[in-house]
């Protein structure tokens, strides 16, 4: 009897949801909640994301929060040409009908590719250009607390009852499945495994020389330049989950799983974050290795801080982000001098900015003027974008877009999805981008980014290992 009193009020609330619908009103959103025991957020995500056909985790192992959605209840997309705040005024007119029970607020989760305004390639051809999704099942922990949430839309020919049951049912199914712990074509994993070959090496450093040759012309400022490496083997994204929560607490963790495919990564930078009329966000720019003992590390920092060339591209990143905090924000924060985040392979410049909004704006407007920002794309934008779509050639797909939730007040956090890899079929492709300013080296810029694409180069290597000793 205990086991069944946590759905008590749930066909309560589809029945209240169901006597709301109208011709006017053909659908309305009944969202269901109750405490539960605390699961393990990547171990549930391991084993459901092959059954469901969309799947997310989105966490902060440093704060110990994570959200972990099944299904999809409603999904917001972004129509290329639209604006991205038309997905907020369209969630609020859903919640507008809606029957909430059990005390806690409905949230979506999703992202935005980085180039919104192009078709997917078939690479990402499971991800759309930019949608938020209302899951129907989610999990939601913070520290001591945890609650599952059960979002469902009714209409006119709901049946309640039933649907109380398959819900119930469904939850059920979720927690009972087993992690998948498969590592199939993964070893031995070597170097030679990733499919970057001297000739992609020296073809992407000749890309650095033409766009430094572009800037030194004064085309632009900065562009920042992105290359892939893919890897033929399964992998199970679980399991690489696992080891970035492990080796990057202080990283926000994400897993977006759609369709054959998983995205999946621990990013180090916020784009945009809203809480309580405030407004924040970092400019992360310039970077530098980490060293083998703690005297040589020091020295790499204090050598990063003392750089003009990274303080240059620094210092562009804050100055844009301050022109657009200003047009949506009033009391904005004049920065300090940057500081040194300090990452498992890699530490960088970084400032954190805020701003008190203005009546009337939405975290997804800042947040499509935020995005792409001079970290991820260059300035000026337009002519960066317009470099970047012309010469990198490759489908960045949703590395370096926009990744996070907004909930039902319009709070949310949204992340900038890099040190990412896109899991399909027999693949697994790792992405990294340089900023590139006029004092940039083709071998330095290389060599960063493989730093970067350690980090999930890391991961698979040790799931390897894990395998290896199993056998």
């Amino acid at each position: 009897m205990k086991g069944r009193s946590k759905y008590d009020g749930l066909e309560a609330c589809l029945q209240e949801a169901k006597s709301r619908v109208s011709q006017g009103q053909p659908e309305v959103l009944a969202s269901f909640s109750f405490p539960c025991h605390r699961r393990d957020p990547t171990g549930l995500f391991a084993a459901n994301y092959r059954h469901e056909r969309i799947t997310s985790l989105w966490g902060t192992p440093s704060s110990d929060f994570y959200a972990l959605s099944f299904g999809s209840a409603y999904e917001f997309s972004c129509v290329p040409g639209k604006s991205w705040s038309e997905i907020q005024t369209n969630w609020q007119k859903l919640q507008a009908s809606s029957v909430v029970s059990g005390g806690h607020q409905p949230i979506l989760c999703g992202g935005f590719a980085f180039d919104y305004q192009k078709d997917p390639s078939t690479l990402w051809q499971d991800f759309p250009s930019g949608v938020l999704t209302l899951p129907e099942l989610a999990l939601y922990c913070e520290a001591d607390h945890s609650y599952v949430v059960i979002n469902l839309i009714v209409t006119g020919h709901t049946d309640c009852s039933l649907a109380t049951e398959q819900a119930k049912a469904r939850w059920q199914g979720i927690l009972s499945r087993n992690p998948d712990s498969s590592t199939n074509n993964i070893l031995p994993l070597v170097e030679s495994d990733f499919s970057n070959s001297d000739t992609d090496q020296m073809d992407w450093q000749q890309g650095v020389v033409d766009a430094v040759e572009s800037i030194k012309r004064n085309e632009f400022q900065k562009v920042v330049l992105a290359r892939s490496e893919a890897l033929n083997a399964d992998c199970c994204p679980g399991s690489i989950l696992g080891y970035l929560q492990e080796s990057y607490p202080d990283a926000y963790l994400f897993a977006f799983s759609r369709g054959k495919s998983c995205f999946l990564g621990a990013s180090p930078e916020r784009l945009a974050a809203g809480k309580d009329g405030r407004i924040s966000t970092v400019a992360l720019a310039g970077s530098a290795p980490r060293g083998k003992n703690p005297a040589t590390d020091y020295k790499l920092g204090i050598s990063l801080l003392d750089s003009d060339k990274d303080r240059f591209e620094h210092d562009l990143v804050v100055q844009h982000l301050l022109s657009i905090l200003r047009k949506y924000c009033h009391n904005v924060a004049e920065p300090e001098p940057p500081q040194l985040c300090k990452l498992k392979q890699i530490q960088h410049l970084l400032t954190p900015l805020e701003g008190f909004v203005k009546d009337g704006v939405n975290l997804l407007d800042i947040l499509s003027d935020l995005h792409p920002s001079a970290a991820v794309g260059g300035l000026p934008r337009k002519k960066a974008l317009k470099y970047i779509r012309e010469n990198e050639g490759l489908d960045r797909g949703w590395y370096a877009g926009p990744v996070g939730w907004l909930n039902a007040e319009g709070e949310g956090e949204f992340a900038v999805a890099l040190r990412s890899a896109l899991i399909t079929p027999g693949k697994v492709t790792l992405f990294a981008g340089c900023g590139l300013v006029e004092a940039s080296l083709p071998t330095h810029e290389y060599r960063e980014s493989c730093i970067k694409m350690r980090v999930i180069r890391d991961a698979i290597r040790s799931v390897s290992l894990v395998a290896e000793a199993a056998e």
